[in-house]
């Protein structure tokens, strides 16, 4: 009986720690940076981590939320002299729009961000103010999606503002399509506009303030 009642208490004081601890992958994911630097961090430990009796790695939730606070003094410290870039996003999917802004509202005291649904409608901004990146993703047929992005080719050659470009696409050779026409501050990415997408972007920028590159005009 006694034995009983002693495998149940390890198995509750288990359990309970077993639910307050995540996968590699969502960790990789929380913290915006690969599955293999997760395990570096792990390996040097950074995190607390231990594999269950199937054999996968967990990751507890407490080191992870002590490591992201350390990564954030010294960030804090660093946008006192150097500025963060202003966001411009442009996402036609309005259910992609409603899991970026999850991801949006975390950093909008550090960095300004605007969504908008239609190119016309992000071209009108520009009136306004000319962010300093701008994320596009599209699903137009081919001929459209390239006649957007000479446009912004154009736009940035007699812009006075500096603007990175971000392109994402469906069209697997775009950048073939293209090669030798473009203004080298448009990138043209296969990647998907997402969540975890975004945050690994917004913490690449939180990390390096210096990805401001000097107008080559």
């Amino acid at each position: 009986m006694l034995d009983a009642k002693y495998d149940e208490i390890i198995n509750n004081t288990y359990q309970k720690f077993t639910n307050h601890a995540i996968g590699t992958n969502k960790a990789a994911q929380l913290l915006g940076i690969s599955i293999t630097s997760v395990k570096n961090l792990v390996d040097k430990q950074e995190l607390i981590a231990w594999k269950t009796q199937g054999g996968h790695r967990r990751i507890d939730m407490e080191s992870i939320r002590k490591y992201q606070k350390k990564l954030i003094k010294p960030l804090e410290s660093s946008l006192k002299s150097k500025p963060l870039p202003s966001i411009c996003l442009m996402v036609e999917d309005s259910l992609t729009v409603n899991l970026l802004n999850r991801t949006v509202n975390q950093w909008q005291e550090m960095i300004d961000f605007n969504i908008r649904k239609s190119i016309s409608e992000t071209y009108l901004s520009f009136s306004i103010n000319v962010p300093d990146i701008l994320i596009i993703q599209t699903n137009m047929p081919v001929a459209q999606q390239i006649a957007i992005i000479l446009d912004l080719n154009n736009f940035i050659d007699s812009s006075e503002k500096y603007i990175s470009v971000i392109f994402l696409t469906n069209v697997t050779d775009m950048t073939l399509r293209l090669q030798g026409k473009l203004n080298s501050a448009i990138q043209i990415s296969n990647d998907t506009l997402s969540h975890e997408w975004l945050r690994a972007f917004i913490n690449g920028v939180m990390a390096s303030p210096e990805w401001r590159a000097p107008n080559p005009k």
